[in-house]
C-alpha cells in the first residue's frame, strides 16, 4: 500500500509507510503532517502557521488522516491517505462524512 498527501487537488505519493504513519498517529496526531510538511510546502502552501488535527478514517487497511493547516494565504486541508487507491478513499472519506455529519 502507498502513502500520498492530498493537497491543491493533487495526490503525490510519499516514501512513508502504513506502519511509520500509524505508528506517528498513535504517538501524537500531528506528526503525521510533519512527515509530510516539505511536500505541503513544495505545493506552494507557503508560510504555515498552525496545524490542527481534524478528522481521521480508517477503513480495512487503509487510513485517511486530516488536518486543517494554517498558512499565508489562508487555510487548507490537507490529507494523509493510506491505500493504493486514493481517490477512491478519499471519496469513501466523503460519503462517511455526509453520513455521520447529516
Amino acid at each position: 500500500m502507498e502513502t500520498f498527501v492530498y493537497v491543491m487537488d493533487e495526490y503525490p505519493p510519499t516514501d512513508l509507510t502504513k506502519k511509520e504513519v500509524l505508528d506517528a498517529f498513535k504517538e501524537d496526531k500531528l506528526k503525521p503532517f510533519e512527515f509530510v510538511r516539505d511536500i505541503v510546502e513544495d505545493k506552494g502552501v507557503k508560510g504555515i502557521s498552525g496545524i490542527t488535527f481534524y478528522d481521521a478514517y480508517f477503513k480495512r487497511d487503509e487510513f485517511l488522516i486530516e488536518y486543517l493547516v494554517d498558512f499565508s494565504a489562508g487555510k487548507i486541508a490537507v490529507k494523509v491517505i493510506g491505500s493504493n487507491d486514493p481517490r477512491r478513499m478519499l471519496a469513501e472519506y466523503y460519503r462517511y462524512i455526509q453520513q455521520t455529519r447529516a
